[in-house]
């Protein structure tokens, strides 16, 4: 930290009320940011009380240029610099004055004091979304696009009202204490009219490197209203949830290609992976041209509509994992995607000639080897053989081995297997009730097979089910007793999770020990976060 901050104790009167600075929560290039206290009056129908509430305080300061006597900041700045950006600043605090969303950071006031100028906004206990994404290292699909959408309704909210973020990315996504989404540091953000001309002449910023379009560090103001770049943002923003890791810059995606391998390692389905992959294209019009239509790709994804039907202009390159290392490993994608995403990306190859490698291959390719012929497969499978029903329902839910794609074939192929307690069936089945593909979508039914499937030891719908119940209904004895079970198969993420959830007490009471025991099973099995949680937890 700079060591020219306001001091612990220090006080700070502004229009409506005075605040304690407690402690430094933060420095960047134009701001310090403290977390500070002050005193509210609570007004109820029998009287008043008052009360002790922590905010957030930013102060202007730019750090190479300016200087502290006491409190009072003073600055070197020549020709009016530090005057220009003092006034930007200002005019942050001003336009976020006026935006009211729930996952918008909520503005209490901005004054001058100081020979500078601070706002005062509240304190999120939950921290920023990147030291959530770092301790976790990464998240799975479900709770990405739960943030993904909060994130998308505030960028949307302000898309609606004429400004742009153009700095979007996890450190300026703060988390409340119940786990909400909320967008904060407006310093690059840009106001614009009703025709889409900037209210100001100045540059709308280059932005951060994997996060920032390829035009951002170039782009002449007066050439419209360019969304486009808060919708890179929030795909760059989701790349680093789901993978732990900071996109390549926009440059190299250009060259290069989208790192798809990437978040194939971390098990992303296939659709999602098109999802963010568009929302990251190089080109400007390849993109979806609204923070709207990128949300509803995530909504449409499982029924395999994953680009609304209006945009028909799709160019993206995906590149293969690499071919010169050993450690990447894209794991088995997942079944429910692949029929649905190999139409859809036919279709994204005659619109728009993308190149697609390594996408859609077959997930048992190591025992493709040893397939049998569809004649000896359907032999076996009409006399009796699970393995073999389980396999020509795969045949007929993936439209291979000169079978035609069939629905009903598919299911009936699979109830024959599973009725004979073929997990893989009975999973396939589920996973046919989730998405709604080739049968009404029901829930209910799919959790039924679901468990059939793990109750029988199969390690995919253990993890399904944990994950289900984990964050689509928040049941915690539930998640926790199949995490345990996929655990105690020696699933190492669910070790991990198992660890995170002893750790920080999320449905059952905080248990170091338990934590422990959990984080060091995952780290055996090679999991390099585990390894840093037991490495944090010992330092403690």
């Amino acid at each position: 930290m700079n060591e020219n901050t306001l001091k612990p104790n220090t006080t700070l009167r502004g229009k409506s009320y005075t605040y304690t600075i407690q402690k430094v929560l933060g420095q960047g290039t134009f701001g310090i940011t403290y977390l500070a206290t002050t005193q509210v009056k609570v007004t109820g129908a029998l009287g008043e009380l008052e009360t002790t509430m922590q905010v957030a305080i930013k102060e202007f300061f730019m750090k190479e240029m300016n200087g502290r006597e006491e409190n009072s900041v003073t600055s070197g700045s020549k020709g009016g610099v530090y005057d220009k950006y003092k006034q930007k600043f200002a005019r942050e605090a001003e336009n976020l004055s006026k935006l009211h969303h729930p996952n918008i950071v909520k503005v209490l006031e901005y004054f001058e004091a100081n020979n500078t100028v601070y706002y005062a906004m509240e304190y999120m206990e939950g921290g920023s979304l990147d030291k959530y994404i770092e301790q976790k290292g990464g998240m799975p699909e479900a709770e990405c696009v739960k943030y993904a959408k909060q994130i998308g309704a505030a960028l949307s909210y302000m898309h609606a009202h004429k400004m742009l973020h153009l700095d979007l990315k996890p450190s300026n996504v703060m988390l409340r204490k119940n786990g909400d989404a909320v967008l904060i540091d407006f310093g690059l953000s840009k106001q614009y009219d009703e025709s889409g001309n900037p209210e100001t002449s100045t540059t709308v910023g280059g932005g951060t490197p994997g996060y920032a379009p390829i035009e951002q560090a170039n782009y002449h103001e007066g050439k419209g209203f360019p969304v486009t770049m808060d919708v890179y943002a929030l795909g760059a923003t989701m790349f680093k949830m789901l993978t732990g890791e900071r996109a390549p810059e926009a440059a190299d995606i250009l060259n290069d290609g989208f790192p798809a391998y990437e978040l194939q390692k971390h098990q992303v389905s296939n659709a999602l992976i098109a999802c963010v992959a568009r929302a990251m294209a190089a080109l400007k019009k390849d993109r979806p041209q609204s923070v709207e239509a990128f949300l509803k790709s995530l909504d449409n994804r499982e029924e395999g509509d994953v680009w609304p039907e209006e945009e028909t202009e799709v160019i993206a390159t995906v590149v293969e994992k690499p071919t010169n290392t050993d450690e990447v490993q894209p794991p088995t994608p997942r079944k429910k995607y692949k029929t649905i995403l190999s139409l859809v990306l036919l279709a994204v190859l005659v619109l728009g000639g993308i190149i697609l490698v390594n996408l859609t291959s077959r997930p048992d390719s190591t025992d493709n080897k040893k397939e049998r012929t569809l004649t000896e497969t359907v032999k076996a499978a009409e006399a009796g053989e699970a393995k073999a029903q389980f396999e020509l329902g795969d045949m007929y839910y993936y439209g291979n081995n000169g079978v035609s794609q069939d629905n009903d074939m598919a299911m009936a192929w699979y109830q024959r297997a599973a009725e004979q307690g073929n997990t893989d069936a009975q999973f396939a089945i589920g996973q046919m009730y989730a998405i709604g593909f080739g049968v009404p979508k029901n829930m209910s039914e799919a959790l039924k097979w679901y468990k059939k499937a793990g109750d029988k030891g199969n390690l995919k719908a253990q993890l399904k089910l944990a994950w289900y119940y984990y964050y689509n209904v928040t049941n915690y004895p539930e998640a926790i007793k199949w995490f345990r079970k996929a655990a105690e198969q020696g699933d190492a993420e669910a070790q991990y999770q198992l660890g995170w959830i002893y750790e920080y007490g999320e449905g059952v009471p905080p248990n170091r020990i338990a934590a422990e025991k959990w984080y060091r099973d995952a780290a055996e099995a090679g999991l390099g976060r585990a390894k840093s949680a037991l490495e944090r937890l010992e330092n403690e």
